[in-house]
C-alpha cells in the first residue's frame, strides 16, 4: 500500500493546525451541521470532518459514521486513511476503494468495516495550508460527478470559516463550545438590563479633585452575582455584541452625568470617559451613536471623552479615521487608552492624533522597579507631553507612585489608590470632591 506524501511544508503545516487549538476537543455543533448537509447532498450514509495531525486523523465530526462502520472513532492512525492524500490542496474521489492500489489494504477497507466509496475535499486555512478534509464514505462502491464534488468543496470552505471562528474563540481565551450559548445569555442579559455601568475617578495628583469619571461596565448576573468586565467582554468581542452593549452603556453613561452635572454643583464640570472598541468603530453610523446620546442625555459633547484601546486599532481601515474624524467634528475629545501596550504607538499618535494619552497601567506599576522601567515609561510620558497630549496614568496603587509621575509631568490620574469603580449610587455622595477646573480638562 503507497504511503501517502507528506506536504512539502509539513512542519509548517502542523503549527499552522495547532493554532486552531481544536484537536482533541469535543462535538462542535457548526460542523456537525456542515458534515451532515455533505451527507445529505451526496447522498452518502456517513460524513466526517477530520484533521490532519502528524501521526493521526482527529475525527472532529463523524454523523452516521458509528452506524456505518458499527462503532464510534474519534481518531484513526494516519497512515491507515484515506485523507492523507489530500494534503496536495485537491479534492480525491474514490469510486471503489478496493481497486485503487493505494486503499485496498486499508484495514477499513479489508476489515468488517468493507468501506468502498469516498469523496473528501480539503479544508484549507488562511494561510494555503491543508488542515484535514471534509468527506463522504459509503460502503457501497459508487460515482461522485463533478457538481457533487463541487458542492463538497464549498461546504469544506465552509468548515474552514468555522476553525477561524474558532481560533479567533481560543484567542479570546473563550471555549468554542460555550460561545453560542454564552452569546445568548449575553444578550438576554443586555435586553434585560443586566449590564450596570460603574464609574472610577481621574484625580488631579496635586489636589486629590476628581476631573473626570469613567464609565465601567459590570453584569449583574442573576446566578453569578456582580460579573467584572473579563467575565463577559471577550465573548461580546467574539460575538459582536460589544456593539449594541457599547451604545447602551454609552447612553447610560451620557444620561448620569449629565444629571450629575444639573444637580450637584461640585459636578458642573465633571467630564465623562467611554471605552470604544475596533467593532464598534467599524460600525458605519458610530458618529450617529454618539450625537443621538448627547442630544437624549442633554451632555455636552465637550464633556465626552472616547478611549480607544491601542491593541485594537492595528488593523484599523480607513473608515475608521473617517469615523473618528467625524466623532471629533462633534467636539467630541479623543484619548488612547492603554498607551505603550500595544504596537504601533507612534504610529497611532500620528494618525488618531488623540488629544490624550493613558499611560498603561503596566508601566505605571513597573516604576522604581530599575532604571530600563523607569526610562520606559519616562519616555512614553515624555512623549505624549512634547506632542501637547494630556497624560493619565492608570492603575495608581500607591503614593510613591504619585511622587514619580508628579516629578515626570503628569497631572492626572486613576487607580485604586483614588477610588474603585463604583455604581452611580454609591459614587453620587462623594461627588464633593469632583470640582473640576476647567483649565484640567482634556484638550481636543
Amino acid at each position: 500500500m503507497p504511503a501517502a506524501p507528506q506536504h512539502p511544508r509539513e512542519a509548517e503545516r502542523l503549527a499552522s493546525l495547532r493554532s486552531y487549538q481544536v484537536l482533541g476537543t469535543g462535538a462542535d455543533a457548526a460542523l456537525d451541521a456542515l458534515s451532515a448537509a455533505a451527507a445529505r447532498a451526496l447522498g452518502a450514509p456517513a460524513a466526517v470532518v477530520s484533521l490532519l495531525d502528524e501521526d493521526r486523523l482527529w475525527l472532529k465530526s463523524a454523523p452516521g459514521l458509528s452506524a456505518l462502520v458499527g462503532y464510534e472513532h474519534h481518531e484513526v492512525p494516519r497512515e491507515l486513511s484515506f485523507a492523507g492524500h489530500v494534503l496536495g490542496g485537491h479534492p480525491l474521489v474514490v469510486p471503489d476503494a478496493t481497486t485503487d492500489p493505494r486503499f485496498a489494504d486499508l484495514p477499513m477497507v479489508t476489515g468488517p468495516e468493507h468501506l468502498r466509496a469516498f469523496a473528501g475535499a480539503p479544508v484549507t486555512g488562511r494561510d494555503g495550508l491543508v488542515l484535514g478534509v471534509l468527506c463522504v464514505l459509503d460502503r457501497v462502491p459508487r460515482e461522485f460527478d463533478a457538481g457533487a464534488v463541487q458542492v463538497l468543496a464549498g461546504l469544506a470552505t465552509a468548515v474552514a470559516e468555522v476553525l477561524e471562528l474558532r481560533r479567533a474563540d481560543a484567542a479570546a481565551g473563550l471555549d468554542a463550545r460555550d460561545v453560542l450559548a454564552g452569546s445568548h445569555r449575553l444578550r438576554a442579559g443586555i435586553d434585560a438590563g443586566q449590564m450596570a455601568v460603574h464609574y472610577q475617578p481621574v484625580v488631579e495628583l496635586t489636589t486629590g479633585r476628581w476631573i473626570s469619571v469613567e464609565a465601567l461596565v459590570r453584569w449583574e448576573h442573576p446566578e453569578r452575582g456582580l460579573l467584572p468586565p473579563a467575565a463577559f467582554l471577550p465573548l461580546a468581542e467574539a460575538s459582536g455584541l460589544v456593539v449594541p452593549l457599547g451604545r447602551q452603556v454609552l447612553r447610560t453613561a451620557c444620561t448620569q452625568v449629565a444629571r450629575w452635572r444639573r444637580e450637584v454643583p461640585e459636578a458642573a464640570d465633571l467630564y465623562l470617559a467611554v471605552n470604544v472598541s475596533g467593532r464598534q468603530l467599524d460600525e458605519p453610523d458610530v458618529h450617529e451613536v454618539v450625537a443621538q446620546a448627547l442630544a437624549e442625555s442633554g451632555l455636552p459633547a465637550q464633556a465626552l471623552i472616547l478611549e480607544l484601546t491601542e491593541t485594537c486599532l492595528p488593523g484599523a481601515g480607513a473608515e475608521v479615521d473617517t469615523a473618528l474624524q467625524r466623532v471629533r467634528d462633534l467636539g467630541v475629545h479623543l484619548t488612547l487608552d492603554d498607551f505603550g501596550a500595544g504596537y504601533a504607538s507612534f504610529s497611532h499618535l500620528q494618525r488618531f492624533q488623540p488629544g490624550a494619552v493613558k499611560v498603561d497601567r503596566s508601566f505605571v506599576a513597573a516604576l522604581g522597579r530599575s532604571e530600563r522601567d523607569d526610562l520606559l515609561a519616562g519616555t512614553l510620558i515624555d512623549l505624549g507631553l512634547r506632542l501637547g497630549c494630556h497624560v493619565v496614568a492608570e492603575g495608581v496603587e500607591h503614593r510613591e507612585q504619585v511622587a514619580a509621575l508628579t516629578s515626570r509631568g503628569v497631572r492626572h490620574a486613576q487607580g485604586h489608590l483614588f477610588g474603585a469603580a463604583r455604581s452611580a449610587a454609591d459614587l453620587r455622595p462623594l461627588l464633593h470632591r469632583a470640582a473640576a477646573r476647567p483649565s484640567c480638562g482634556p484638550r481636543a
